[in-house]
């Protein structure tokens, strides 16, 4: 009997089962661990072959946490649990981009503005299929983190595949430090209408960003545009944090549900001296977690128009348990996260980062109503689903081809090299994009006449924000950005048209 139960301990602790009185009251679990044990025995010392113990036990965790179909919840080795720990201390290289899973497969959640990632043309959704000709299949999303990060200054080859492109394709990135402002730009796009880029979720978001608006009202602005775009978000508590500045105090702006936490409801105790300006808030599939919490409060207030297409989808709640007697631990989704109207965040994980448009008649978009003035429908449970959908343009397959391999950066480095009187007023203009056309050609990068000229006019923009970046700095090339983004320009000509929130939501017609 003991032989019985030596295992059976060591396996419950394993799984990070407290052995109680109420374990054992449970007879069907005792019954199911003691059957459990007996194959266990019976497979190690009668199957044909020698088998490892070790191996038998990882495929039953394995399937434990399968069952689940969670993304979010997977049990770490001792190898992925040391991973995960030196990701939230020190500095380490990098290539700026936050990744998860999608049906066990490894994503671009969201490359970060500015970063190795960003500049070599990642984008939400991109499948890593390959780290440095290593396949990524089987591996937990910390693995790959691991692998993926090194020495800054080295360089990593990563397998991409993408929806919009036929086959698979090598993208070399060049490793950094990745430290980025949470604001890393703001400033006035037209009027009296300010644009201020949400980037990252830190200990000072809130802060950085009250300072940025701060800044914007002095500057004479009466309007906002609030970008969340490719913020794949950080914790519960800095999501609350950064939607008091938009609303009145004491109102509800996320809801956590768990199975043994029960229900906690997060209310605003603070607020921005002005909460009642004209405000569109931009998103897209790469705005996830807190992103989500913010864009959630906002619409579900009547407090901002959301415009883009729907967010990634990931609102729950992690702990880690452990680590265990042998270095490994358990990583496990305790609770949920809801919207003011009782929205649920989260997505289905076959579901996660794909768009989502009103109106689908199916569990993952029920209608909803806002708690704000306007009593308006909105969509989903899961995700935030905008106001107004836009769809952004896709990348052609030329372009993905100059993003991946790097073409604009290494063009820009050499024609601001040789031209050393470009002021700040520089735009690529037709002479500059036949040089560049040359200068792929030079490169062996295969592609025809009618392929340029199909996207010059978004080569050319990029062009000028890289050589903007290059000569002038992050913000220089932000601001090019800015000015040349058709999602940007298409809420200044709504903000254009209304004096009030409520006039913007008659604009959008989504009253």
């Amino acid at each position: 009997m003991k032989k019985i139960f030596i295992p059976l301990i060591i396996l419950s602790l394993m799984f990070g089962i407290f052995i109680g009185s109420s374990l054992w009251a449970k007879t069907d679990t005792f019954t199911r661990l003691k059957v459990f044990n007996r194959i266990l025995r019976e497979l190690e010392v009668n199957y044909v072959d020698e088998i490892s113990t070790d191996s038998l036990l990882q495929g039953a965790i394995n399937g434990m946490i399968e069952i689940l179909n969670d993304p979010h919840t997977d049990y770490l080795t001792k190898e992925e649990y040391e991973a995960l720990m030196i990701s939230t201390r020190g500095e380490f290289g990098g290539i700026g981009a936050t990744i998860g899973k999608q049906n066990d497969t490894i994503i671009v959640i969201s490359p970060l503005e500015g970063t190795p990632a960003y500049k070599n043309g990642l984008l939400p959704g991109d499948a890593i299929i390959e780290v440095d000709s290593k396949p990524t299949a089987g591996k937990s999303v910390d693995v790959v983190v691991h692998e993926i990060r090194g020495s800054p200054g080295t360089k990593v080859v990563l397998r991409i595949v993408r929806a919009s492109i036929e086959e698979p394709f090598d993208v070399g990135i060049t490793r950094a430090i990745i430290k980025l402002d949470a604001v890393p730009y703001f400033g006035i796009v037209d009027s009296d209408i300010g644009y201020v880029q949400l980037a990252s979720f830190s200990k000072s978001s809130d802060e950085e960003l009250r300072q940025s608006l701060d800044s914007l009202s002095a500057m004479g602005v009466k309007k906002i545009i609030f970008d969340l775009r490719f913020n794949s978000g950080g914790l519960l508590n800095e999501g609350v944090a950064v939607s008091e500045l938009f609303l009145k105090p004491d109102m509800n702006i996320v809801t956590t549900r768990g199975r043994i936490e029960g229900q906690r409801v997060y209310r605003s105790k603070h607020s921005h001296s002005s909460h009642d300006f004209p405000m569109i808030t931009l998103v897209d599939g790469g705005s996830a977690s807190a992103s989500e919490i913010v864009a959630g409060a906002l619409q579900d207030w009547d407090r901002s128009l959301i415009i883009g297409t729907s967010t990634f989808g990931k609102g729950s709640v992690q702990h880690i348990v452990g680590p265990f007697e042998d270095s490994s631990a358990i990583r496990i989704t305790t609770a949920r996260w809801y919207t003011p109207s009782g929205r649920g965040i989260d997505k289905p994980p076959e579901l996660q980062g794909l768009a989502q448009k009103p109106g689908i008649e199916d569990s993952a978009s029920k209608v909803f109503t806002t708690l704000g003035p306007l009593r308006r429908r909105v969509y989903g449970e899961g995700g935030i689903i905008p106001d107004v959908i836009i769809e952004p343009r896709r990348l052609s397959k030329l372009e993905t081809e100059i993003l991946s391999k790097g073409l604009n950066f290494d063009f820009v480095v050499k024609y601001t090299a040789s031209n050393k009187d470009l002021t700040r007023d520089f735009v690529a203009d037709e002479k500059i994009l036949v040089s560049f056309k040359n200068f792929l050609i030079d490169r062996k990068l295969e592609f025809t006449a009618e392929q340029f000229d199909s996207c010059k006019h978004s080569v050319a923009d990029r062009l000028t924000q890289d050589i903007h970046t290059n000569l002038w700095g992050l913000k220089s090339g932000y601001r090019i950005r800015v000015k040349n983004d058709p999602l940007v320009n298409k809420a200044v000509a709504m903000l254009k048209e209304v004096k009030q929130q409520s006039d913007l939501f008659r604009y959008a017609g989504k009253q």
